[in-house]
């Protein structure tokens, strides 16, 4: 749901689909595509897709880098290729300072307060997210993240209508008539997700034209798709792919993206939608994680000092060689007999020299790897196997999280598994997961980083394909019942009305790992008397219910261990005054990709209902 007091409702009419347009926010690169309602009835893979270029490096591609640049007085200037050629100038006419350049922000959202279990079943809390929350630049000054993340939506949004307008696409289609869909990993907690959806709302799109697509769900949709000449070659792969997709059949989706790695396990229904069947699960497992590896081994090669050094006075030098790194990263062949290179800048050289007395040979020599990497003119030269290293922590993180749903008894009869982001691009990683698992069947699209978005187009125009999803959480509120010794603690007794109660009562409206399907509602009652002189003054404020969540089948209270407050639903009285008494039915519904509710009083007056996760 959309935060309280939102001012960009856009009306609860049902409007019609005309076009659907996704976009694929992601950690290190994002991209939109769109479909038309007509296409979609006749052609359903006829979306279209933009294409990126750089001046810098020349090159183009079907998405651009997630990279915010602001000017000195915070307005917006640029965002993704444009805006880190604009920051490379500058850098290299030294007039970047005040300046703000944000990379790679996405990830921050994956710090939601979130319970889950790591390796050794220890329970794990992350930072909460708050609404008012600032994030860093470059250099450590500070903007609102929200808003960070809105200037992102808005320019993708605002350059897929400028292209739609130039290409004379629209047509007699106006503003009402798009529809828009934003990909989430599907691990994301419900705040992440409200914090996406609100700063989408600030970037300009109405929140009854907006939906969030699971991005391995979305990534499915477009495969099953797909002719079987757009997957990897050879004819039993072929009848692989025809299989995996039948109707009664089981499959995993990876999703494979540059911060997270999201895991879907679906099958096929026999009517044709698809279903989840175990619950979502994933990790920051993705290319990002292989780019902090790096860091930290020349980290550790030339010390904290120089580095930060090097970022100060070497700044463009500095992003040209993470961009080196990043397209090495890509394009790394599994072929152990080639050492990988990277061109170091000459500034670092000689601000090594000037600033430290010390070259970069010495500092090789000085290291425990040396021989594993080598200087030779211009050229950091690496072992293929030692390079390949920095990819090891997230492929063993994905295949041990793999290998773990691998024994859950629905992953049995599993046709296919099918790789798809960019990260699944990776030779190393991809060649590392099939080796790992030589008897399960792998598919991999050839747009590969294109399956999500594509698919988010899909799912815009028909949502209800996805008929069922697990529970990822025990979901309950918090009540008070009847005091009983030999059960409750004396420490959770309270008087109500002249009667001993126990509080914090953890009572359930769904339990997690339960199928949940689309328009399954959970009805929550709850009253309220203002007869009282003292109550009567409440009669004008909105009415609040708490909602927990675990990730155990049945908490009995609410501050057991692994139990934590997920949100408060607000219901407020749409003429402003409460009756006297009041009896409010309100209807909770999960399986959708977002939590919406609903609220009604005893006299069948409908109130206004929000869950905020903030």
């Amino acid at each position: 749901m959309a935060g309280k007091g939102n001012p960009k409702k856009g009306g609860e009419q049902k409007r019609e689909k005309l076009l659907v347009a996704a976009i694929d926010f992601g950690s290190t690169y994002s991209g939109y595509a769109f479909s038309f309602k007509n296409d979609f009835q006749t052609n359903p893979l006829k979306i279209y897709t933009n294409n990126w270029s750089s001046e810098q490096s020349g090159g183009i591609s079907y998405k651009a880098p997630t990279t915010v640049l602001l000017n000195p007085d915070q307005t917006f200037h640029s965002f993704g290729y444009e805006a880190e050629d604009k920051y490379a100038e500058l850098t290299e006419a030294e007039e970047h300072e005040g300046w703000y350049y944000f990379s790679r922000f996405k990830m921050k959202l994956m710090n939601a307060l979130d319970i889950s279990k790591d390796q050794t079943g220890s329970d794990r809390l992350f930072t909460e997210l708050k609404r008012d929350m600032e994030i860093e630049d470059m250099d450590g000054k500070k903007m609102p993240y929200m808003t960070i993340i809105a200037h992102a939506i808005r320019y993708l949004k605002e350059h897929l209508l400028k292209q739609l307008k130039e290409k004379n696409l629209l047509g007699t289609i106006t503003a009402d008539g798009i529809f828009w869909v934003i990909t989430v990993p599907a691990i994301w907690t419900d705040s992440a997700k409200q914090f996406t959806r609100e700063a989408a709302i600030e970037a300009g799109i109405y929140d009854d034209q907006l939906m969030l697509a699971y991005e391995p769900e979305a990534a499915a949709l477009y495969c099953r798709l797909l002719p079987i000449d757009k997957f990897e070659s050879g004819g039993e792969h072929q009848e692989l792919v025809l299989r995996t997709f039948e109707r009664g059949k089981k499959f995993m989706v990876i999703d494979l993206g540059g911060g997270t790695v999201d895991i879907a396990l679906q099958e096929t229904t026999e009517d044709g939608k698809m279903k989840t069947i175990y619950k979502v699960c994933g990790g920051k497992w993705g290319g990002t994680n292989v780019d902090e590896c790096f860091l930290h081994f020349i980290n550790n090669l030339l010390g904290p000092e120089v580095i930060k050094s090097l970022k100060n006075e070497c700044r463009s030098e500095y992003l040209e060689f993470l961009r080196t790194f990043e397209f090495k990263k890509r394009t790394m062949d599994v072929d152990s007999s080639v050492r990988v290179v990277l061109k170091v800048p000459a500034g670092f050289l000689d601000d090594l020299w000037e600033n430290y007395g010390t070259t970069l040979p010495d500092k090789i020599k000085a290291s425990p790897h040396n021989g594993a990497i080598s200087f030779v003119r211009d050229k950091l030269s690496f072992e293929h196997s030692f390079f390949k290293s920095f990819f090891q922590k997230s492929v063993d993180d994905i295949i041990s999280h793999i290998r773990n749903i691998f024994e859950d008894k629905c992953c049995r009869d599993l046709t296919g598994i099918v790789m798809v982001g960019g990260f699944a691009d990776s030779a190393i990683v991809n060649f590392a997961i099939k080796n790992a698992f030589p008897e399960r069947k792998f598919i991999i699209p050839l747009d590969a980083g294109l399956a999500v978005v594509k698919g988010a187009v899909l799912y815009g125009h028909d949502p209800d394909v996805i008929c069922s999803r697990i529970c990822r959480y025990t979901y309950g509120e918090d009540i008070c019942e009847p005091f009983d010794k030999s059960i409750h603690p004396e420490s959770k007794s309270t008087i109500i009305e002249g009667r001993k109660m126990c509080a914090d009562i953890f009572q359930k409206f769904f339990t997690v790992g339960q199928i949940v399907s689309l328009g399954e509602v959970k009805e929550i009652s709850s009253s309220m008397s203002f007869v009282d002189e003292f109550r009567k003054q409440g009669r004008y404020r909105p009415m609040h219910l708490r909602v927990f969540v675990s990730d155990r089948e049945s908490p009995m209270y609410i501050d057991d261990v692994g139990c934590r407050q997920l949100g408060v639903i607000e219901v407020r009285c749409n003429d402003g005054v409460w009756p006297e008494r009041v009896y409010i039915n309100t209807k909770m519904e999960i399986a959708g990709t977002e939590i919406k509710v609903t609220s009604k009083m005893h006299t069948g007056e409908e109130v206004t209902a929000t869950f905020d996760f903030l």
